[in-house]
C-alpha cells in the first residue's frame, strides 16, 4: 500500500526515505516518483512513498 508523508521544516529526501524503506538502495526510483517536489522540500510538500517489494537474500553463517 502506497504511502503519503508530509514533509516537516529542515527534512531531507534521503532522510525521509531512509526512515521508511531502511535503505537508500530504490532513491531514484522514489525521486522520479516524486518529480513534483524542488530540490528542497518545504514543510506541508507530500511524499509519495510507493510499496516496493525486496528481495530479502539470506546468507548461511556458521559458527566454525
Amino acid at each position: 500500500m502506497d504511502k503519503i508523508y508530509i514533509v516537516s521544516d529542515n527534512e531531507r529526501l534521503d532522510t525521509i526515505i531512509y526512515k521508511h524503506y531502511g535503505t537508500l538502495e530504490n532513491f531514484a526510483e522514489i525521486l522520479a516518483f516524486n518529480s513534483h517536489l524542488n530540490a528542497i522540500s518545504r514543510a506541508g510538500d507530500r511524499v509519495f512513498l510507493p510499496e516496493i517489494k525486496t528481495e530479502v537474500v539470506k546468507k548461511e553463517r556458521s559458527l566454525w
